[in-house]
């Protein structure tokens, strides 16, 4: 009988929601922090989906080849968390951006998924293998699935630049194969195939193929280190061809880029000197400044990426209208500010972890750390 009227006067007059207010610019921070992910896999990964883009260039023998997953064995799974936490970050940002993007992109990310998983599994298979045909085997998987994934994720995001055909709601709209008819069988994955998209798939296999030669060049010693050197000096110029059409055909198709903004201006004068000393430390034997200067390289381009798109996420080549925007795509407030607050806690003991790791498998590997059983 007391609690009756505290009940009765709770309910007539109820506690105001609290409600918890981040700046507007948040979204804006949130679209940064996941360029800073996103060249967090491009760097890492990108040097072991390298390493397998080069893997019998470099390594002519399944001995010389043992080192190059000796090298990236420990590591390579770790360098893949950037990638979960890049796809986590953006469903819970921007969700609307997130299932746009996946549902376009279904079967080139099924792809990608599929090659990711033949790395791992021709990795982990290889190590156990007892009989050279076996070896070759994953040997060859490890190598065309490294390709392939690097492939299919430049072309994507070529595509991303490029603008893809979706709808006021987000829905892709796929083209018809006839007039009036319906879309073809394999119009999910040819909608994003253009000349800027292949050439930014097959930059994307040049530019990951340095880094990688980079870091194998950082790693190991003897006959591995003596063919990176004897075959960078071609791919540093495919490498260049392929960025000069990439540019070029950026100028040209894609509408975001009409000029250099002063972010894409440094950032190119950076890469443009980092493209530079590449060479430069490779003719001087600075393995160091080497891998340093491919480093910067990605990171360029991850930048160059991000303004290009920037203040939308997903371009609509049906109608500007239809632009999935940064402020637009964005999740509440309080869910960009309660993130950003987990993000500031997390990320330094990520760091750290991956900063133990390296340290931890610091060192040079060689043909002759290697064992004969196994070779070919």
């Amino acid at each position: 009988m007391i609690l009756e009227p505290i009940l009765a006067a709770a309910v007539a007059d109820p506690l105001p929601a609290v409600e918890i207010l981040a700046p507007a610019w948040m979204a804006h921070i949130w679209f940064i922090l996941l360029c800073v992910l996103l060249t967090g896999y491009a760097v890492l990964d990108g040097f072991d989906l390298g390493v397998g883009i080069i893997h019998f260039l470099v390594g002519r023998t399944a001995r010389e080849r043992t080192v190059h997953t000796n090298v990236i064995g420990p590591i390579w799974d770790g360098n893949e968390v950037w990638l979960v936490t890049f796809g986590g970050g953006m469903f819970a940002a921007f969700p609307l951006a997130y299932g746009s993007i996946f549902s376009a992109f279904m079967v080139p990310l099924v792809i990608v998924l599929f090659c990711l998983i033949a790395r791992a599994t021709s990795l982990e298979f290889r190590s156990k293998a007892t009989h050279w045909s076996m070896v070759l085997a994953c040997d060859l998987l490890f190598s065309i699935a490294s390709i392939g994934a690097t492939f299919v994720l430049g072309v994507a995001t070529g595509a991303v630049m490029e603008g893809i055909p979706i709808d006021s709601a987000g829905n892709l709209v796929l083209p018809a194969s006839t007039p009036g008819g319906t879309p073809g069988p394999f119009a999910e994955l040819t909608f994003a195939i253009t000349p800027f998209t292949l050439t930014c798939g097959g930059l994307a296999v040049l530019l990951f193929a340095l880094h990688g030669a980079m870091f194998l060049n950082l790693k190991a010693t003897g006959i591995t280190e003596r063919r990176i050197r004897r075959i960078f000096p071609w791919l540093f110029s495919l490498f260049l061809i392929a960025l000069l059409a990439a540019t070029y055909l950026a100028f040209r198709d894609v509408d975001a880029v009409t000029g250099l903004t002063v972010v894409g201006t440094v950032t190119t004068i950076l890469n443009v000197l980092a493209i530079i000393n590449l060479a430069w430390a490779m003719r001087n034997r600075g393995k160091w400044r080497c891998f340093l200067a491919s480093t910067v390289m990605v990171t360029a381009m991850i930048v160059l990426f991000g303004s290009a798109i920037h203040p939308n996420l997903l371009v609509s080549s049906l109608d500007p209208a239809w632009n999935i925007s940064i402020e637009h795509a964005a999740s509440t407030q309080a869910t960009l500010l309660t993130m950003f607050v987990v993000v500031v806690i997390g990320i330094p003991f990520v760091l750290l972890y991956t900063a133990i790791t390296y340290w931890t498998f610091r060192g040079t590997v060689s043909v002759d750390d290697v064992p004969e059983q196994g070779s070919s």
